[in-house]
């Protein structure tokens, strides 16, 4: 299984490096894709001994035994065994992937026994294995479309994957570049097209995805604080820093002298022409990128950023923060419990109120949350620690938007024949006029 998994990765990345992105495994294949290509590759030690400090991934079975075994054997692809086997759909698709890649199935099975390849049977199996390269009309694409659309189930997932669908290629179509994944996040938010015209799509799963972005921007406005706080601290503060004198001194930094309060300050931010919230994520973006110390003007987007967010958000508009309440929770790991700080802050001076926020959904929470990951996986996430009243150690980090829903969204509508690098494909047209977002 591991052996199988490592070879797809591996492969479809010498393929094509490009169109690999999201691809289980791709991270550990396009560290060994240059020597594999010229060379080729001996599996067994990233793959056999799972306790190996070489191992591509510690999961007994991979990704796949990990994460997908347990929902295809939820769905009836695979039976409940301690060796699961393919059953029902699962052999229809399977031999479906067979027809596709026709002889090749037996190099790929030479080469899961050998543990070796070499770099024409990379290069070669990649080509046919590929799910970009999936053949058009081939059962195949009609398994995985039917797997993809679920037509006929009316269950609430498969209604609401339908609708996203509906709603990405409906995008690209009224003028989203093909590939401009922040294109489509800021459509859905915005509910604006490129033009400027208004994207008003029939439907409630438009609100949810809106409720997904601003979810999102709260993610990394405070990834940004994060990494202001233990910047500050290793920079000035060695030795470990009292945690609300930390908070302090960083607001201070990026908004001094300020006696308004949290109320009149955010909505102040409202309706300037360079207070838009992608304005100010591009600023924030870019820096966590770069796994360095934001500076004080960046800190300062990341805290207008979740201004803007409270102030347009804070009664409710739109349904934003019932949804995000509902799928994320109210506590502090998402925007609405961010908010519900805020909002008991209204009348305090501004850099109290940010400091509230900090102090709880960054502090706090975070020794909460590495400490359950430690406790119940023996992960190590913690990006500094707090002992004996002092914070200490901290771990400068490189972040971003929590999940790419949208771009995975996109990589296999491609593989399903409904989008292409032009943008939607015939079917995918045909796909809209059949359909209504829900």
């Amino acid at each position: 299984m591991r052996r199988g998994e490592a070879l797809y990765a591996l492969a479809t990345v010498i393929n094509d490096m490009d169109g690999s992105d999201g691809l289980g495994g791709a991270n550990w294949a396009n560290q060994q894709r240059d020597v594999a290509r010229s060379n080729g590759i001996d599996f067994r030690p990233f793959t056999d001994d799972r306790t190996s400090e070489k191992t591509y991934l510690q999961a007994a079975r991979g990704n796949y035994g990990a994460a997908y075994a347990p929902t295809l054997t939820e769905m009836g692809w695979l039976t409940a065994s301690s060796v699961p086997v393919t059953q029902g759909q699962g052999q229809l698709v399977s031999a479906a992937f067979a027809g596709s890649i026709g002889p090749i199935a037996d190099e790929i099975e030479t080469v899961l026994l050998s543990g070796t390849a070499t770099s024409q049977q990379l290069q070669n199996i990649g080509a046919a294995i590929h799910p970009a390269h999936i053949p058009h009309g081939s059962p195949e694409q009609a398994a995985l479309r039917d797997f993809l659309l679920g037509q006929g189930d009316q269950s609430k997932a498969s209604l609401a994957r339908r609708a996203s669908i509906w709603l990405v290629l409906d995008l690209y179509r009224n003028g989203i570049e093909p590939g401009d994944i922040n294109g489509l996040r800021q459509a859905l938010y915005t509910r604006a097209l490129p033009n400027g015209q208004p994207y008003q799509p029939p439907g409630k799963t438009v609100d949810r995805w809106r409720a997904y972005q601003a979810n999102e921007y709260g993610h990394i406005a405070l990834e940004c604080a994060l990494n202001g706080l233990i910047g500050l601290q290793c920079e000035s503060y060695t030795n470990g820093i009292e945690p609300r004198q930390l908070v302090a001194k960083l607001v201070d930094e990026a908004i001094p002298q300020n006696t308004s309060t949290w109320s009149d300050w955010a909505d102040a931010l409202v309706g300037l022409a360079d207070n838009d919230e992608a304005l100010h994520a591009e600023v924030v973006l870019e820096n966590l990128r770069s796994g360095l110390q934001p500076t004080p003007g960046t800190l300062l987007d990341a805290f207008k950023l979740l201004g803007i967010l409270w102030a347009k958000w804070a009664e409710n508009e739109g349904n934003v923060r019932p949804i995000i309440a509902a799928v994320a929770g109210r506590d502090g790991r998402s925007l609405d419990g961010i908010l519900r700080t805020l909002d008991t802050a209204r009348q305090e001076p501004v850099q109290q109120a940010i400091a509230a926020v900090l102090f709880r959904h960054i502090i706090i929470d975070h020794q909460i949350i590495a400490g359950r990951k430690l406790s119940a996986a023996g992960t190590f996430t913690y990006h500094f620690l707090v002992e004996d009243g002092l914070l200490s150690e901290g771990r400068l980090g490189e972040y971003g938007y929590t999940t790419p829903r949208l771009f995975n969204l996109t990589r296999v509508l491609r593989d399903a024949g409904y989008l292409h690098a032009s943008g939607v494909t015939a079917d995918g047209e045909a796909f809209l006029e059949q359909n209504q977002p829900l």
